[in-house]
């Protein structure tokens, strides 16, 4: 027993070193990244990349970024690496005697305080770069700002007269500009590059603005002053002989709006001259806009107008024409009343394309009327002038509708008298053909038919006879009849068919009587059905005693002759 327990204990002792061991092992491996993380850092460029900016004027910002820097530096190299070299010592004591938690805490104490320097660094660099690359776009961008304000003092001097009074407005905005330009030496001169990059932005965006505002005076002054007023009187003096010339315009107002743009005009330089453009341009447009519609509206006019003189005498004959056409259709109308019924729906459409007419010509009139005593503008005439075309259209159309209607009635007479004589001449050959065919006996069914039909041209034919005709019941009648002659003639072809298949049947099995008493037998009753006239039973009897000795015998007895 004291034997197992010394093993066991052995055991664990052999565990736990071994698990220090290992353990011991990964600390000094974390240890030496460490050390190989601090070493880097201290081999940085820091003190060169700083030394960059001495070639800057080191005064003002510049100088108290490179001190800031300098002493952030040496913190690094003096104060915090030092420390860091401590603690990695103290790191490997500690694993040493075994207390792995102490380690790791500082382990990760360490990593976050080197991940600080590194950071700290990184932003070192990035300011420097930013306050070396604010002194080139310093030294490069009020260069390119210099030439263009050079320009822009020039571009003054040579359109001062044409600017008016807004050239001494931006005469004094540019020597404004003229202090933005000083302040920008001063900070710059003083090693604030960064103030001075801001100064430069400012200016830049004020310069462009400006530089735009200055382009744009002389071409606006030139419209309020000259285009557009010219515009508005040459508008004006179109309107005046378009209205001598016979034009009704009174209704549109132009005069009014004219005489407001006119107005404006004034307002609108003041506005140029302080140079408060957006608005002024806005309404330029307007006004051009407006200029425009109003020549749109005076060229539908005179389009209006040319329209209405070429289409009234047109519109005119049409009418006259109109009227001729519905009197001829009335004495049509009646003419047909005395033989044939209308039908009521015909009656009311002649009844209305004679309303729609009176309707029209009373359209016509006052057309005519506001015309002749220049009541309304050439667009609005022409409007009336196209809705009354376009009653005429509908009815000439009514009008040919209506013709054709009667026309109709006439033409379905002839054609139903013409269909009842064909229907007639049908029915007497299928007679005729019945008689030749010198079956037994007719079925009573066909009989029947025959007769049906011929109390359907019967009746039709009475119909025709009517005075007035209604050719509705004359086309329904004629129809009826002509449905049961059409049954008639494929009944009877179908009878006489079967009748000389159920002979043909009865013969073909007579070579089978003397041989079978069962087919004998069958032959008797088919002869029997064929007697009186019952040709499918006698078939069907025929072929089903003959098939019991000769299978697909009914093939065979088909393609005799």
């Amino acid at each position: 027993m004291v034997y197992y327990v010394i093993l066991i204990l052995a055991l664990l002792i052999a565990v736990i070193i071994i698990y220090g061991a290992m353990y011991r092992r990964k600390i000094y491996k974390n240890v030496d990244r460490l050390e190989q993380w601090k070493t880097k850092i201290a081999n940085q460029p820091v003190a060169d990349e700083i030394a960059k900016v001495k070639g800057l004027t080191m005064s003002g910002e510049t100088e108290e970024k490179f001190e800031e820097w300098r002493k952030e530096w040496d913190d690094i190299l003096g104060v915090h690496l030092p420390d860091v070299e401590e603690m990695l010592f103290d790191i490997e004591e500690w694993a040493n005697k075994y207390r792995f938690r102490t380690s790791k805490v500082h382990i990760e104490g360490v990593e976050k305080q080197l991940q600080e320097i590194d950071t700290h660094i990184a932003a070192i660099f990035q300011e420097v770069e930013q306050l070396i690359h604010s002194e080139e776009e310093n030294r490069t961008g009020i260069a390119e700002k210099q030439k263009q304000f050079e320009n822009m003092r020039q571009f003054l001097s040579q359109n001062w007269l044409s600017m008016g009074q807004a050239a001494s407005v931006v005469e004094k905005r540019l020597k404004e500009m003229e202090e933005s330009f000083s302040h920008f030496y001063e900070e710059r001169e003083a090693g604030n590059y960064n103030k001075a990059n801001q100064i430069l932005n400012n200016l830049h965006q004020e310069m462009t603005a400006e530089e735009e505002r200055m382009h744009a005076v002389p071409v606006v002054l030139v419209e309020i002053e000259k285009e557009l007023p010219d515009e508005c009187k040459e508008l004006e003096q179109g309107i005046e002989e378009m209205e001598t010339d016979g034009y009704k315009l009174d209704h549109y107002d132009f005069r009014t709006h004219i005489n407001e743009c006119k107005k404006e005009f004034s307002e609108m330089r003041k506005a140029v001259f302080n140079l408060e453009l957006e608005g002024v341009q806005d309404r330029i447009k307007e006004i051009r806009d407006f200029l425009e519609q109003t020549y749109n509206t005076l060229e539908k006019e005179v389009e209006a107008r040319r329209y209405v003189e070429e289409h009234t005498p047109l519109a005119k004959q049409e009418l006259e024409q109109l009227e001729e056409q519905v009197n001829e259709l009335e004495q049509e109308r009646e003419k047909v009343q005395v033989s044939y019924r209308i039908p009521d729906e015909e009656q009311q459409r002649q009844e209305k394309t004679e309303t729609n007419l009176q309707h029209t010509l009373q359209q016509w009139r006052v057309f005519k009327d506001v015309k002749e005593h220049q009541k309304q503008s050439f667009t609005g005439l022409k409007k009336t002038l196209e809705q009354i075309e376009k009653e005429i259209t509908s009815l000439e159309k009514g009008i040919r509708g209506s013709k054709e209607k009667l026309y109709a009635l006439r033409k379905d007479e002839v054609k139903a008298l013409e269909l009842l004589r064909n229907l007639r001449r049908q029915l007497l050959k299928d007679q005729m053909t019945l008689q030749r065919s010198f079956i037994p006996k007719v079925p009573s069914s066909l009989l029947n038919e025959i007769d049906a039909a011929k109390e359907r041209l019967e009746a039709a034919a009475s119909i025709l006879e009517e005075v007035p005709v209604e050719i509705g019941r004359v086309n329904a009648s004629v129809e009826d009849a002509e449905h049961h002659v059409n049954k008639v003639h494929q009944q009877l072809k179908a009878t006489i068919e079967q009748a000389r298949l159920a002979e043909r049947a009865i013969q073909y099995g007579n070579k089978y009587r003397s041989r079978s008493d069962s087919v004998e037998d069958a032959l008797i009753q088919a002869e029997g059905y064929f007697r009186k006239g019952n040709y499918d039973e006698a078939v069907s009897t025929a072929v089903q005693a003959i098939e019991q000795k000769e299978p697909n015998a009914l093939d065979k007895i088909h393609n005799l002759a």
